[in-house]
């Protein structure tokens, strides 16, 4: 990872915690001023290793390597900083590997030591110092490229590529290593290779097609190691400016034992050819260290444990190796090999017990198509393969037993992970893993039976994405960006139906929010005329239904609809028609201001009007309603000098009084100022300008006849302007007699 450690759960791969650990500025600066890329210029961690209690991890720091010890279970929590120099490569892209022993808890590392890269080393930490291989000296370690590293109670092993030393009076060419160290090597003399290893030796691994010619698989790619069977298993592939070819072999550690107890490979000048030579190494003194470290190129090379590689493939690069060891119904160990390549497969592949012949029982393709991604690791722990890629990590489970339907699918298929339960009546891993349940059937004696009927598997459904899609009834959507539909396309190959095998029953694509641009149907047949003769009408239709719009679909643009005149009709023969009545005009103004009125509405006889000898209308042409209404309300004030005043009309259609009707017939507005003076807002009509009459005043005698007036005011609007009152038409006062009693001394005449 780069710039920060993760702690994640092995089961569901939650993250439980993360450290970030980022090289300085003052360290990234410094560093792309020395020529380096930005890309570079981070903190790659590069060693993630325990010894039981503590983690111990280190990082490139931009070139300036950093290691640390940190709690198991608190990686935020640092114990101490350590220096990274011969720890840690100072390049993210540098080959290293290292190990914490076992026994004595001390770190060994083989890794390039500079910051050029170029001074590589098999080293052991010693606190304040190092024992590490002897630089600048190409017999020892000629530009190698490391790829892993195990232990044994006495030894711990470097597997490595290399320029080959011994050919190089030959031209140039790369050999597959294996080195091994004591861990008890104290580091030469006081005089002698000081801080210098004097047991390293190494051999070469041999991984060739045996014959007159054998071809050899010279660059080893990985390793793993299984301690309990002391067994080393490797991927090797040709080189670079090769055809691409790749090869997997096994190494006993008996036959690594015996190359390293057999003779020397020795040249006695730069110029000479290597000889094979014997010597014994009992303890050296001091002055015969340096004769010594002439001899650390074994003459054999370790030998595999088959003639020919377990599993050779060409036009492909093998890469990652992991292994398992399985306990099946008819063997303790079988060995599952789980390999990946540069094209992001992984290929599980089980080793026969009895012949060691090796068959591919399943390839995954972890990484979904369009996404790139190289696979960086491959770690097998809890029944999963882990893959560490360069984007994010996944788990993968080893068995994938309930894919096989049958029993003789699940037989056949030889995979040490699975077998029939009869109980369950389905392919699966060994109830409570214990193969030796009587229920539980198991051959897994061969590779897989391929010939035998396999039907068809759905694999799972691709993502939603945008697509093209005719529908059914004809439309299509537009090859616009913008249009479309979303799709989801699933593929009859998990398994693949073969020889014979029943084909998958479904569908292959499903389509959800297509966009459909609607059509028009077809025109529809013109219907009949609107009449029989003269002049007529025929109509004919269609619909936006073609397919009709669908999510965000345009609609159809056009007429549904089209009219044509009928050219064709005979004249129609003269009779008669009777009048009919029109619709009922709007009904007039009230006849009286005050109680009783009526009001009157009329209606033509023209729709159509009669022609002879057709009938008149019947009925009449006008119809009366009486209406009753009411005396002006009292002037109520409205706020702001405005007042109102209301007139209602009632009307009674039956004899129930509880049926009156009483409806606001009209509404007057005034303005009025603090001198008394009011003014109406809108023009009256005849009576409606006045004010009310005022009361009666008291007659002028106290007997006998006299006089009583009243009076009102003209409220029209230009009342001010005109004061010959036009607007109100009308006195502005009357008078009336008034009779009281007799006076006193009057005689009636």
């Amino acid at each position: 990872s780069r710039d920060a450690l993760f702690r994640l759960s092995l089961g569901g791969l939650d993250r439980l915690e993360k450290a970030v650990w980022t090289a300085s500025s003052e360290k990234a600066t410094l560093c792309q001023n020395k020529g380096q890329s930005e890309r570079d210029c981070h903190n790659f961690i590069k060693v993630l290793l325990t010894n039981g209690t503590k983690l111990f991890t280190c990082g490139t720091n931009a070139f300036y390597p950093q290691c640390t010890w940190r709690e198991l279970e608190e990686v935020n929590r640092v114990r101490e900083w350590v220096i990274g120099v011969a720890k840690c490569p100072y390049s993210p892209w540098s080959n290293s590997t290292g190990l914490i022993s076992e026994n004595d808890g001390q770190y060994f590392a083989g890794s390039p030591i500079d910051f050029s890269g170029a001074d590589a080393a098999i080293t052991v930490d010693k606190g304040p110092s190092y024992i590490r291989t002897s630089q600048a000296d190409s017999r020892i370690l000629n530009r190698p490229q490391f790829v892993g590293s195990f232990e044994t109670p006495s030894y711990v092993y470097f597997l490595f590529r290399e320029v080959a030393i011994e050919y190089i009076n030959c031209g140039k060419i790369i050999y597959s290593r294996i080195a091994r160290v004591c861990k008890n090597d104290r580091g030469g003399g006081q005089h002698m290779l000081r801080d210098t290893w004097t047991t390293f030796l190494k051999a070469r691994l041999n991984c060739s097609i045996p014959g007159e010619f054998p071809f050899y698989f010279d660059n080893i790619q990985a390793m793993t190691y299984l301690l309990e069977q002391g067994i080393i298993y490797a991927t090797f592939t040709t080189p670079r400016n090769s055809i691409a070819g790749s090869a997997v072999c096994a190494f006993n550690m008996s036959a690594v034992e015996a190359a390293f107890g057999g003779p020397f490979k020795h040249q006695k000048s730069a110029g000479s050819a290597w000889e094979r030579r014997s010597i014994d190494l009992p303890q050296p003194p001091d002055h015969q260290l340096l004769e010594l470290s002439k001899y650390q190129l074994m003459d054999s090379a370790v030998q595999p444990t088959t003639l020919t590689p377990l599993y050779r493939t060409t036009l492909e690069t093998l890469t990652h190796i992991a292994v398992e060891t399985v306990s099946t119904k008819l063997h303790k160990d079988v060995h599952v090999l789980y390999i990946a390549n540069t094209e992001g497969l992984i290929k599980k592949i089980s080793v026969i017990t009895r012949t060691l012949e090796t068959c591919v029982l399943e390839i995954w393709k972890p990484i979904p198509n369009g996404m790139t991604s190289n696979i960086l690791t491959l770690k097998f722990a809890l029944d999963s393969i882990y893959v560490g890629m360069e984007h994010g990590m996944l788990r993968i489970s080893v068995e994938h037993c309930r894919r096989h339907g049958s029993k003789a699918a699940c037989l056949n298929a030889q995979d040490p992970h699975c077998g029939w339960d009869d109980h369950l009546e389905s392919c699966g891993p060994p109830p409570t893993r214990n193969p030796l349940v009587p229920h539980w059937h198991q051959h897994a004696t061969t590779c897989p039976i391929l010939n035998q009927p396999v039907d068809g598997g759905w694999s799972a459904w691709s993502a939603w994405s945008q697509c093209q899609h005719t529908s059914t009834t004809g439309g299509t959507t537009s090859s616009d960006g913008l249009d479309g539909c979303l799709c989801s396309t699933r593929s009859c190959n998990n398994p693949t139906p073969e020889h014979g095998g029943r084909d998958c029953s479904g569908i292959t694509i499903r389509v959800t929010n297509c966009t459909v641009h609607g059509s028009w149907s077809s025109w529809s047949s013109w219907s009949a005329c609107s009449q029989t003769c003269n002049m007529a009408v025929k109509t004919r239709r269609r619909t936006c239904g073609n397919p009709a719009p669908q999510f965000g679909g345009r609609v159809c643009v056009g007429q549904d609809r089209q009219e044509a005149y009928c050219h064709n009709n005979p004249p129609c023969p003269v009779s008669g028609r009777d009048g009919e009545w029109s619709s009922w005009g709007s009904w007039g103004e009230c006849s009286a201001k005050c109680g009783p009125g009526y009001r009157v509405r009329r209606r033509e006889c023209n729709k159509p009007a009669p022609l002879p000898p057709g009938l008149d209308c019947q009925g009449c042409h006008i119809d009366y309603q009486s209406r009753r209404l009411s005396s002006w309300t009292v002037w109520a004030g409205m706020g702001n000098g405005t007042q109102k005043r209301f007139r209602f009309s009632c009307k009674a259609p039956v004899q129930d009084p509880a049926l009156i009707k009483l409806a606001l017939y009209k509404v007057e507005e005034r303005i009025c100022s603090n001198d008394g003076m009011c003014t109406r807002t809108e023009r009256g009509d005849g009576e409606d300008a006045w004010s009310e009459w005022s009361a009666w005043s008291p007659c002028s005698v106290d007997c006998g006849e006299g006089l009583q007036h009243r009076a009102r005011t003209c409220e029209a609007p230009m009342r001010q302007l005109n004061s010959h009152h036009e607007d109100c038409p009308g006195p502005a006062s009357v008078t009336r007699t008034c009779t009281k009693a007799m006076c006193r001394g009057m005689i009636r005449s």
